[in-house]
């Protein structure tokens, strides 16, 4: 253990030593003028005590301001975007400086068209993921490897007002649901841009019945005041996962435009409700047109052909980074 030692007690010594040394000097001198000076150090000194502070002179003390901006760059940017399979789902994801190049990374997506009933009445589906962002070639690539959770209904139940997928919006809210690793990737130089995107959401509780079960009434539940989870409305029962990922490239006319093109595809991987249930959900392929704006702005809109259901989609986002 370190020891710890005070500077105030040799001060008082210093003190006191000095002061018994000027009043033997005013003993042989008796002089007024020495009276006043002894009487004036004596104070300064005594006075100067009052705000001395114990110092720990061995222990070193490293102190860092985790709010600097200057030593941890923030990075947080707001999201407004839609498209024709998922509806309205805003986002919100930054990046926190550790070092140069290695940044903490965060995000959050609000899926409000994903939603169901059940006994909360809305149970939204949410995700959230935590990684790390790493910067490479002066910072025009970045590689964000991040693990997520989803709560909700839609992976551990097979609930919720999906897309074709035939489930029940009144199943159990639950939290942590589902598992999902996933990486980004970005590019950016004076000419071109690039995005691309994995993610595998992977159901980890089962909290939906069993495989098969379309009763059409459920049992009330008493941990929820004798609440009833609702009808299943003949949805099919058991949990599912999905695989997520898209690609885009554009050519940067200037800085504020921008021309590429987009390719997105969804389709689960597995899913328990019946034998071959898993499925395309879409693939997409068209055009984007990006306009970037002053103060860390962005629109971008993006339409092409769906070549699972053989129809148009499209997409829209803007962006605000702070």
């Amino acid at each position: 253990m370190w020891a710890r030692r005070s500077i105030v007690e040799p001060a008082k010594d210093n003190v006191f030593s000095f002061l018994g040394g000027a009043m033997s000097m005013f003993e042989r001198r008796r002089g007024s003028g020495a009276v006043c000076g002894v009487i004036l150090a004596g104070s300064l000194l005594v006075g100067s005590l009052g705000h001395a502070q114990e110092v720990d002179v061995l222990t070193p003390r490293v102190t860092e301001d985790l709010m600097d901006t200057k030593k941890h760059p923030v990075t947080v940017t707001m999201a407004l975007q839609a498209d024709s399979f998922f509806g309205f789902n805003p986002q919100v994801y930054g990046t926190y400086g550790l070092t140069e190049n290695v940044a903490l990374a965060f995000n959050f997506t609000y899926w409000t068209m994903i939603s169901g009933v059940g006994v909360h009445d809305a149970n939204p589906w949410l995700e959230t993921d935590i990684g790390l962002s790493l910067t490479f070639l002066d910072k025009r690539l970045a590689i964000t490897p991040m693990i997520g959770f989803v709560h909700g209904q839609l992976l551990s139940s097979r609930g919720g007002f999906f897309p074709n997928g035939g489930g029940s919006v009144n199943e159990r809210t639950t939290a942590f649901e589902g598992a999902v690793p996933n990486i980004t990737v970005n590019y950016i130089d004076k000419y071109v841009e690039g995005e691309f995107y994995l993610g595998y959401y992977k159901a980890i509780r089962s909290e939906g019945g069993s495989p098969g079960d379309t009763g059409p009434t459920c049992t009330p539940v008493p941990a929820a005041g004798g609440n009833c989870l609702g009808p299943t409305q003949g949805g099919a029962r058991g949990t599912w996962d999905f695989l997520h990922y898209w690609a885009n490239v554009g050519y940067r006319v200037n800085s504020m435009f921008s021309l590429g093109v987009h390719y997105e595809h969804l389709l689960t991987t597995r899913d328990n409700s019946a034998p071959g249930a898993q499925q395309d959900y879409y693939r997409w392929l068209g055009p984007y047109v990006e306009l970037k704006l002053a103060g860390g702005m962005a629109f971008r809109f993006t339409t092409g052909h769906d070549f699972t259901d053989n129809q148009d989609f499209y997409k829209l986002k803007f962006t605000k980074t702070f």
